[in-house]
């Protein structure tokens, strides 16, 4: 672990915004030193888009390009600054006599479960530049097939628990925290819609994004593609922020994981809001993932390396002899207070560096309890998403459109989704009747929206493999869920890497 006294740079981005290059290249070297050889090669700083600061790139063996994303603070949730934006879209949208606003209702009545904002002081790590695609993914699950993309090996991979935990033996590498992902989402952009700021994406920028031709959905880290995919996070799911580290380390619990993004499965549009899931701070949880989650592999610099995390086959939960989310949390906290010191003194003006976010933050308290408030009424218990869907939609102003959307033969997975009862058939659509029984929806914006008023789910639509459920996919990886479990103890000695274990049956 590399220590704030002797790269403090490291530890806080505008320490190493305002160094040379030669500053940043010994601090780099430092890092490749750390890290070793077996697996990771410093390739060189780049600079992306507009940033004002190059990043440290390192080429890992087995996933690829990975950005150095240096320590420091940050507003966490969504902002009041990133509220007035969505209000101010929304009036230009009921201006220019677009018949569905509801999409833009939709997303500020759950805003309550993006806040409070709080100020957040990460360490550094290395995140991997793009989600894990089926291609490298096929080196730990030989019989992959991914339920949505099959075969293409460039595509985003969607894995269910007991695969992920053979990614992260295979790689010695570990899920984001739910801080990490979103402060490399942002890449240093304060209060922020998106990774590009707080224009909306259209259907062309998602095309471009799909596409990702000369890297140009990267962002100032040299992420490519947030939000387009269902990114896993090591946190348990939790309906807010109260009480949430402010150290980076994830937030855990035990039943659902968080998810962040997944536009691109809903793919094509029909203009009911899948932009929301692109957001810096929207978050879902796993139910969301209804193919399975994407995997952004991160390694980390700083304390949240030393615990074994384990993943429930079904719902992603902590198990057995684990700590809990508050105790791993304080454990992390007393060794990253040098990092927070750095972050916090580099801010010229600032007296501490999360009381100011804080006060700010408590400033504008009214506008989240009331967005709060809000989502509360609209929700049923569990933080899901698909009361809201229901009550946004009474109008049915989309129904007619929805019904064009499915007549080339795209939905066949809600349709089936839509027509079956909880007999458990398949896995996603089991997934979907279960819900419907219980009276609760999955929190995804992809899972099932019916055409009576509510919209047609977007999920399988454009997909490759529609019709081919998670149930078929789940069967045929068996073997390398086995393999991983297998190589799992072989691996174990290594301290400095979490991993997620294969559950007990």
């Amino acid at each position: 672990m590399l220590h704030v006294a002797a790269a403090p740079e490291l530890y806080d981005h505008t320490l190493w915004s305002s160094a040379t290059d030669e500053r940043r290249e010994e601090l780099a070297q430092l890092v490749a030193a750390e890290l070793g050889p077996e697996f990771f090669k410093y390739e060189g700083l780049r600079r992306y888009g507009q940033a004002s600061a190059p990043v440290a790139v390192f080429a890992h063996a087995l996933v690829g390009e990975m950005s150095l994303v240096p320590g420091g603070g940050f507003d966490m949730g969504l902002s009041p600054e990133e509220e007035a934006a969505i209000r101010t879209a929304r009036e230009q949208a009921a201006a220019a006599d677009d018949d569905f606003d509801q999409e833009f209702d939709l997303l500020l009545s759950e805003l309550g479960q993006m806040r409070p904002l709080h100020r957040v002081v990460v360490p550094p790590f290395l995140i991997a530049q793009r989600v894990l695609s089926i291609g490298r993914a096929l080196r730990w699950l030989p019989n992959l097939r991914d339920p949505l993309y099959g075969h293409v090996p460039g595509a985003a991979a969607h894995l269910n628990p007991e695969q992920i935990t053979a990614v992260l033996v295979g790689t010695r590498l570990r899920l984001p925290a739910e801080a990490e992902l979103e402060y490399a989402a942002r890449g240093g952009l304060h209060r922020r819609l998106l990774p590009w700021g707080d224009v909306l994406p259209d259907d062309a920028t998602i095309e471009a994004m799909l596409a990702d031709e000369d890297g140009a959905t990267h962002n100032a880290f040299g992420l490519h593609g947030y939000g387009l995919y269902p990114e896993l996070c090591a946190d348990h799911w939790h309906e807010h922020y109260r009480g949430a580290p402010d150290d980076g380390a994830p937030w855990l619990g035990s039943g659902m994981h968080v998810v962040r993004g997944g536009a691109a499965d809903c793919y094509p549009w029909q203009g009911c809001g899948e932009w929301n899931l692109m957001l810096c701070a929207m978050r879902m949880n796993d139910r969301a993932a209804e193919f399975g989650a994407s995997v952004r592999l991160v390694h980390g610099l700083g304390e949240h390396e030393s615990e074994d995390v384990e993943m429930a086959e079904e719902t992603g939960a902590r198990r057995g002899g684990e700590k809990a989310g508050g105790k791993k949390a304080s454990k992390a906290a007393a060794g990253k207070s040098s990092a927070k010191k750095a972050s916090e003194s580099s801010a010229a003006g600032k007296k501490s560096g999360g009381e100011k976010a804080s006060k700010a933050a408590a400033g504008k308290k009214s506008g989240g309890k009331k967005a709060s408030k809000a989502a509360a009424a609209g929700k049923k218990s569990g933080g899901e998403k698909a009361s809201k869907t229901a009550a946004a939609k009474t109008s049915g102003k989309k129904a007619s459109k929805s019904a064009v959307k499915e007549s080339g033969g795209k939905k066949a997975s809600e349709s089936s989704a839509a027509g079956e009862k909880s007999g458990g058939k398949k896995a996603s659509e089991s997934s979907a009747a279960t819900k419907k029984a219980s009276g609760k929806k999955a929190s995804e914006w992809a899972a099932t929206k019916k055409s009576g008023g509510k919209k047609a789910s977007k999920t399988a639509a454009g997909k490759k493999s529609g019709g081919e459920k998670a149930s078929k996919s789940a069967a045929g990886k068996k073997s390398g869920g086995e393999k991983a479990s297998k190589s799992s103890a072989a691996k174990k000695a290594s301290k400095s890497v979490a991993r997620l274990k294969k559950p007990a049956v």
